[in-house]
């Protein structure tokens, strides 16, 4: 942002003079949390003070990469000017703002479909990012600890770590994924659940244009339908989307407390822990329009809370199950998977209750595993290796050196960053560590018309094991840092080790190497 010229500094100023938005956005949260039911009037008065602008300003251009896409106007988020802001509130006053199409392209899915990705403008990223601000102060005081996606603090990682303790013990998964969420969000539903909280004609009129604003591609304009629709991908939309499915969050919430209530009333009071194998319970966990149940009971328990939830979510939210991808799994016979993990039990001989006659003995401690899967793996190897050897990458060969190290160690780091909740991640990962590396010294030799003995004995260093005692040879260069200094760059020389912490930022929620 340019900030010399007098004229700057006054608006500066005067921006100053007006309350914080940072004030504002607190008070507002302050007040969801201390009273649930509290409806918030005059919110659309706040998009008239600049420092909202300012303040969403910030949070775009530190949060990624992608929000400096180019919008479908051809600009991209370079630098904030006082007039842009003020043209803006200039009708957000006179209520002519009205978003234009946002640039969609579409993500290949490994089923063949594609994810809609929506690319807003420069001014409607920001006016998004000032009504997601808002709704986040109102809305996020209120959201359940089962839902984890797009929410500060939490991640699919969070998510993972949750389903540790809400399912364990469970003998039945219901694996849950909605049918084209973001393209059947029901507009009338949506504003419904917005009116309940919020008593602002104006400001809901604003979100509801961002719903109707359509896309372009190829050079036309398509409009949503008038009904359904919001652009993943979107400032807005995540949030949107939460609080859509919030009303899911707090089915499940009410489906689940009368099952573990009413089993519980039936047991003395040393049968009584929750955690306890023998009663019956629900757990539930959701990441955006992910979501896994897990059960302690009968196989016809399962089915009848899978149909109480599919008959929820078609009459009160207007949303399909994807059949392909919503089942019941019995965890002593298959191994259930969510959100790019393997789930499965262990049980150990120590870990069963002493059974009277005629009852079964109990699972007591019996423990969710999660572990990365092995077609995952074959899949991340695939790029790297041809008839069980690791190869060259042929499309990297142009690279210089220290760029191909930091890119393969980017794709090593991102996959462990992912799978280091894993029981099973240094195994798995050790695996595909072997093919990526040899296949990054391949590509070296290959592009040094050189030998891989060649390679390593040019680029060998010797590195000081981070596990363990002594020293390792590792392929490595010198560089020259952007402080001058010399420093040296390895391949990722960090333990594959199994970590208990889930990472809240920056985790990818499907880690693929083939995003190139």
């Amino acid at each position: 942002m340019a900030k010399g010229g007098r004229s700057f500094q006054r608006w500066i100023m005067e921006v100053c003079e007006m309350q914080r938005a940072e004030i504002i956005l607190s008070l507002l949260s302050r007040k969801a949390r201390n009273d649930e039911n509290f409806v918030f009037r005059r919110l659309y008065r706040h998009l008239f003070n600049p420092d909202f602008y300012l303040n969403a300003y910030h949070s775009i251009i530190h949060s990624k990469p992608e929000n400096n896409m180019v919008g479908v106007n051809g600009k991209t988020i370079d630098g904030l000017k006082p007039a842009v802001v003020n043209a803006i509130i200039d009708r957000m006053k006179t209520e002519t703002y009205h978003p234009q199409p946002v640039w969609q392209s579409g993500i290949p899915k490994k089923n063949g479909g594609q994810n809609r990705m929506a690319v807003p403008t420069f001014e409607d990223r920001l006016v998004q990012e000032v009504l997601r601000s808002i709704l986040e102060a109102i809305y996020e005081p209120c959201f359940l600890d089962t839902s984890h996606g797009f929410r500060p603090d939490r991640s699919c990682q969070t998510a993972l770590h949750a389903i540790k303790a809400s399912c364990r013990g469970s003998n039945w998964i219901i694996e849950g994924h909605l049918q084209r969420f973001f393209d059947t969000v029901n507009h009338d539903k949506l504003m419904e659940l917005l009116f309940r909280r919020i008593d602002d004609g104006r400001f809901l009129e604003l979100i509801h244009r961002f719903l109707r604003a359509g896309y372009f591609q190829l050079g036309r304009v398509y409009t949503y339908s008038t009904v359904t629709g919001t652009p993943q991908g979107g400032v807005l939309s995540s949030l949107l989307a939460n609080i859509y499915l919030h009303e899911l969050d707090k089915f499940m919430q009410d489906l689940s407390s009368p099952y573990t209530e009413r089993e519980i009333k039936k047991r003395n009071r040393e049968h009584r822990r929750p955690k306890d194998g023998g009663c019956t319970r629900v757990g539930y966990t959701r990441y955006a329009d992910h979501f896994m149940v897990g059960i302690i009971g009968s196989k016809q328990m399962a089915r009848t809370i899978r149909e109480d939830i599919r008959t929820f979510l078609k009459d009160s939210l207007n949303l399909e199950w994807n059949p392909e991808k919503s089942r019941i799994t019995n965890l002593a016979e298959k191994r259930a998977r969510f959100l790019g993990y393997e789930i499965t039990r262990s049980i150990s001989r120590s870990q069963l209750i002493g059974s009277s006659p005629g009852v079964k003995k109990r699972r007591a401690l019996e423990t969710i595993q999660l572990l990365v899967p092995g077609d995952v793996i074959r899949e991340q190897i695939r790029s790297f290796s041809k008839n069980g050897k690791p190869i060259h990458h042929k499309a990297r060969i142009h690279r210089s050196v220290p760029d191909l190290i930091r890119q393969y160690n980017a794709e090593i780091r991102g996959l462990y960053d992912y799978y280091r909740l894993a029981t099973d991640v240094s195994a798995k990962l050790g695996k595909f560590r072997y093919f990526h590396y040899y296949s990054l010294v391949k590509t070296i030799a290959r592009k040094e018309k050189s030998s891989v003995k060649k390679v390593l004995d040019k680029y060998g260093m010797d590195v000081k094991r981070k596990q363990g005692t002594g020293t390792k040879k590792l392929l490595g260069v010198t560089i020259q840092s952007k402080d001058g200094k010399k420093k040296v760059l390895t391949y990722f020389n960090e333990p594959l080790q199994k970590k208990d912490d889930p990472i809240t930022v920056g985790v990818s929620k499907r880690y693929d190497l083939r995003r190139e």
